[in-house]
């Protein structure tokens, strides 16, 4: 048995480019809601307003809104309508919410054009939600087990070079009068292709195999694989029949079950540590967090550049390396970086002389290296993690609730940055920041077990005899042994 390349790239790249237009969005609103803020440039009536505190924040926050919200009805669908329909659906709110956002610059009345704009970026949202459950899930379901490491982590490069991209082209439309409308439509030249394309893809095969359409789960194997299949079919057929066992025996499993508690302590509490550390709603306010260090505006592509080449290091790491260890090192330099952010802002307030002078340098240095760090660890591994740990038949809720966690985290810390920041001050932040980050890696060293070189079946079989060893127990313990 043997992968098909263009099988392989093509399941991976087709949605990889939802995480890609996640990744837009975060970095052309670092753009777009300072050009909105300015009246020279904003070309609305309403620029002064977008520089409160709560607008900007609601601004900024409104499509994570719509990513929580979003997660929600995912929870409630996903293990119904199967991880093809999420990424369609997830496309069709992309291109819905985009021509929305670029709509609303040309409604006159002040209050209207914020209510659309607002809404249509919780509609793209609801895209992210779909987008970034559906994309993960379908991508460790359908991928060679030897290359599922490498290509979910590559889709954290994909939200990676999407922050980038949207960096660029905020920074290249900075100074044109209603630029903001652009920077956000621009994601329409991604969404409506990637829309046609994920026609072209088959379902997924353990889900197929889930909803008990076998012939259509052997052809959707043989997509991916030539040469002899049986044994992967059986395989996943023989884990799917032990699942309707089950539930016929016990009833329906909740992620919830005690069984199952290592399993989501370890998936679910990545996600939520991935966000109050901090780096994803920073890289939402980059341009004025760096503007107010001194820095020009085009500091924040040079961030978004470094932040590729980081998540490159995880990428091609992550399958020799293991999970563990690249969360380590990840969290360690995100911690450093955090306590030097924190000090270089305490004590660097008369350095703000044009050009490069001591402050500028450590703190973009400081930014480097927060974002590398991340995209080390908790960037690539928390949503490699989230789509491997969790059993077939809690997968789609597990993630979906993971998912959940991830956004809402995601939405409270990014509406709390400028809220801090006029409060208390960056320094106050970066140190909060410091301290959840040192927390993070007490909770990597204690409840994260090592999946790499695992197929899903196998990690499976792990949280099973965690649960049968310790009879709901502990969870310490059985997942330190299984550090490699």
């Amino acid at each position: 048995m043997q992968a098909r390349p263009l099988s392989v790239f093509l399941l991976f790249f087709i949605p990889a480019l939802g995480g890609l237009l996640f990744g837009y969005d975060i970095g052309s609103t670092s753009y777009a809601v300072a050009q909105l803020q300015d009246s020279t440039y904003s070309g609305t009536s309403w620029s002064s307003s977008a520089s409160s505190p709560f607008l900007k924040g609601l601004l900024t926050t409104s499509t994570t809104l719509g990513a929580f919200l979003g997660s929600i009805i995912v929870f409630q669908v996903a293990d119904k309508i199967g991880r093809k329909i999420e990424l369609q659906l997830g496309s069709s709110l992309y291109i819905l919410g985009a021509t929305g956002m670029y709509v609303s610059y040309y409604i006159t009345s002040s209050t209207i054009s914020v209510v659309i704009l607002v809404t249509f970026r919780i509609v793209y949202g609801l895209g992210i939600a779909f987008s970034m459950h559906g994309a993960p899930t379908y991508i460790a379901e359908m991928s060679p087990s030897n290359l599922r490491g490498f290509l979910v982590s590559l889709k954290e490069a994909f939200i990676v070079v999407g922050i980038l991209s949207g960096y660029f082209v905020g920074y290249l439309l900075e100074d044109y009068i209603g630029g903001w409308k652009y920077t956000w439509g621009s994601s329409l030249v991604i969404s409506v292709p990637q829309f046609v394309m994920l026609w072209w893809l088959p379902k997924s095969s353990r889900f197929l195999m889930l909803v008990g359409k076998e012939e259509e789960a052997m052809e959707s194997i043989e997509w991916v694989f030539e040469g002899e299949v049986g044994e992967l079919f059986d395989d996943i057929k023989g884990q799917v029949g032990r699942q309707r066992e089950k539930e016929l025996t016990q009833g329906t499993t909740s992620i919830f079950a005690l069984k199952w508690r290592g399993a989501l302590l370890a998936g679910v509490g990545l996600v939520v540590l991935q966000q109050v550390t901090g780096q994803p709603s920073i890289l939402s306010y980059a341009t004025p967090i760096l503007d107010s260090a001194g820095l020009e505006s085009y500091s924040s592509v040079l961030v978004g550049v470094f932040k590729i080449f980081a998540t490159m290091f995880a990428v091609l790491y992550v399958d020799s390396y293991g999970r563990r260890k690249l969360l380590f090192i990840g969290n360690s330099l995100m911690l450093l970086a955090l306590v030097t952010l924190t000090f270089t802002f305490f004590f660097g307030d008369g350095d703000d002389d044009e050009g490069l002078g001591v402050r500028q340098i450590v703190t973009l240095g400081g930014m480097f290296v927060y974002i590398g760090g991340y995209q080390v660890g908790f960037g690539p591994i928390a949503w490699l993690m989230i789509s491997e740990c969790f059993p077939l038949e809690i997968r789609g809720q597990a993630v979906a609730f993971a998912v959940q966690m991830n956004f809402f985290w995601n939405m409270v810390v990014q509406f709390l940055v400028p809220v801090i920041q006029d409060s208390i001050g960056n320094v106050a932040m970066f140190g909060i920041f410091s301290l959840l980050t040192a927390f993070s890696i007490w909770f990597v060293n204690g409840y994260v077990p090592e999946t790499k070189g695992l197929s899903l079946e196998e990690i499976e079989k792990f949280f099973e005899k965690q649960h049968r060893e310790k009879n709901g127990k502990d969870v310490k313990t059985p997942l330190l042994s299984h550090i490699v």
